[in-house]
């Protein structure tokens, strides 16, 4: 079991424990039942996580290990960072350096993907 399935399942018994006592002892009904609907959920959370890791080891199991493909090195996370940058300081400065730092951006994603796609195409 995972790390975080056993820590949300604790979290739910802790809850669950202390929001019926909560609803036992005080004249607040709300804040006992809240905990135990936070039980509920962190319960589901947590048993959910440990039946996707599950099926995630019983099928890398079953298959062979497919290679992975690997992305060089490009300037276009480079030149992205640039255009949030231009559409950060246009929202403080003005209109037109929000669209340069718009139309940057979007050069920078159209480029990236081209890049990657160019890199991955090629193991083929």
């Amino acid at each position: 079991m995972s790390v975080y399935a056993r820590i949300a399942l604790a979290l739910a018994a802790f809850l669950f424990v202390a929001g019926t006592v909560h609803w036992a002892t005080s004249d607040d009904h709300v804040g006992g039942s809240l905990m135990i609907l936070s039980a509920a959920g962190f319960t589901y959370l947590g048993l959910y996580v440990r039946r996707t890791i599950h099926r995630a080891e019983a099928a890398e199991a079953e298959h062979e290990e497919l290679p992975e493909p690997h992305v060089g090195p490009t300037i276009w996370p480079f030149v992205f960072s640039l255009g949030a940058i231009g559409l950060a300081l246009g929202a403080i400065v003005g209109p037109w350096l929000l669209a340069i730092g718009g139309v940057v951006s979007a050069a920078a994603a159209v480029g990236w993907f081209v890049d990657v796609g160019r890199q991955w195409g090629g193991g083929h």
